[in-house]
C-alpha cells in the first residue's frame, strides 16, 4: 500500500529528525506544500538514535561541518566515515537504521515518496519496488544527485516554489536515478573512493581549523598539523570534503562572521579581524561574493 501523492508530504511522514528541538531548522518543504518529496535544511546537534523502518527512502546531502558519522542499517555492515561537504548518504525505505555522531553538521535531508520510487522502478525495470530495492550508499559523490540536491536547496531557501510540475519533476528525476544507478537492479558501478588521509587525521585537522579561524591557516601550517606535505594536502582534503583547503577555510570564516554579525554589536572591522580576514574590506569583498549582500546589510536585515 503506497502513500497518496495528493497529500502534502510532512515531517510527520518522516523520522522527524529535522524538527528535533535541539536542531536549528532553516527551511522545510511542508511550509510550501510539496507533495512528491519532503526536504529540510537544518543544522544538527549531536545525534544518537535508532530510526524505525518507514516506506520512504531518503538521502542526506552534507553542506558543511565535516562530521565523524557512524551508521548501522539492519542487515548491513556498520559504516563509519568523516563526512564533509558534497558527500551523500542513501538509505532505503523499510529498514531500521542506527546513526550516531557528535558533530554539528549542516545537512539537506530529502525523503522521496514511496509511490514515486515505485513508479520509477515499474517504468525502468518492469517490476515492483521490492524487486529493485535501493542499495545503501555511504559518503559517496554523485554529480547528478548533487545537482538535484542543490536545486532543492535553492527552492527551499527561496520559499516561493509551490508543489506542482517543478517539484514533481525533481522528485521523479531523483527516483529514476536511484532506480537506474543505486538499486539492486542496477548494473555494478564503481563508486568514487576518496584517496584521503586517515579519518582521525582529518578530524584533527578540522578541529585545528575551527580553533584557529582567526589565525594563520596557511597551507604549510595546515599540512604540518596533518603531518603531510603541502603538495599532498590539497588533493587529500578535496577527496575527503569536496573542497580545497582554501575554500573550506573561507566558508568557515564567513559562517563565523555571520554568527558574530547576528549575535553581537561588534564593529564590522572587528568582526573581520576576529574571523581571520585582514581587513573590513577583505571581509566585505568575500562576504558579498558568497552571501550575496554586504556584512552591514546582512546585519541590518537580520538574515539567518
Amino acid at each position: 500500500m503506497f502513500s497518496n501523492r495528493n497529500h502534502i508530504f510532512t515531517a510527520v511522514d518522516t523520522h522527524g529528525r529535522a524538527l528535533s528541538p535541539n536542531n536549528h531548522l532553516i527551511a522545510q518543504s511542508q511550509d510550501v506544500g510539496w507533495r512528491s518529496l519532503y526536504a529540510a535544511i537544518f543544522k544538527e546537534t549531536a545525534f544518537r538514535g535508532t530510526e524505525p523502518a518507514i516506506h520512504h527512502p531518503y538521502l542526506i546531502y552534507h553542506l558543511g561541518r565535516p562530521t565523524d558519522v557512524t551508521r548501522k542499517i539492519e542487515g548491513h555492515p556498520r559504516e563509519r566515515a568523516l563526512i564533509g561537504p558534497r558527500r551523500i548518504c542513501l538509505t532505503p525505505g523499510g529498514v531500521v537504521t542506527r546513526t550516531e555522531h557528535s558533530g554539528a553538521p549542516e545537512i539537506l535531508q530529502v525523503y522521496i515518496r514511496d509511490s514515486v520510487y515505485e513508479s520509477a522502478v515499474n517504468e525502468i525495470h518492469g517490476c515492483d519496488a521490492s524487486s529493485a530495492e535501493i542499495v545503501p550508499r555511504y559518503a559517496i559523490l554523485d554529480p547528478l544527485l548533487e545537482q538535484l540536491a542543490v536545486t532543492i536547496i535553492a527552492a527551499l531557501r527561496s520559499g516561493t516554489v509551490r508543489d506542482g510540475l517543478y517539484i514533481d519533476t525533481l522528485a521523479q528525476m531523483i527516483a529514476v536515478h536511484l532506480a537506474m544507478h543505486h538499486s539492486s537492479r542496477s548494473r555494478p558501478i564503481l563508486m568514487p573512493t576518496a584517496k584521503a588521509l586517515p579519518g582521525w587525521k582529518m578530524q584533527h585537522l578540522i578541529e585545528f581549523v575551527e580553533a584557529n579561524l582567526d589565525g594563520d591557516l596557511s597551507l604549510t601550517r595546515m599540512a604540518a598539523e596533518a603531518a603531510v606535505s603541502p603538495v599532498h594536502l590539497p588533493q587529500a582534503f578535496k577527496a575527503a570534503f569536496g573542497q580545497s583547503p582554501h575554500q573550506y577555510v573561507l566558508t568557515r570564516r564567513i559562517e563565523s562572521a555571520k554568527e558574530l554579525l547576528r549575535n553581537s554589536d561588534a564593529p564590522i572591522a572587528e568582526v573581520a579581524l576576529s574571523t581571520g580576514f585582514s581587513s573590513q574590506s577583505h571581509l566585505s569583498n568575500w562576504f558579498k561574493r558568497i552571501v550575496g549582500v554586504s556584512p552591514a546589510t546582512y546585519r541590518r536585515m537580520g538574515f539567518s
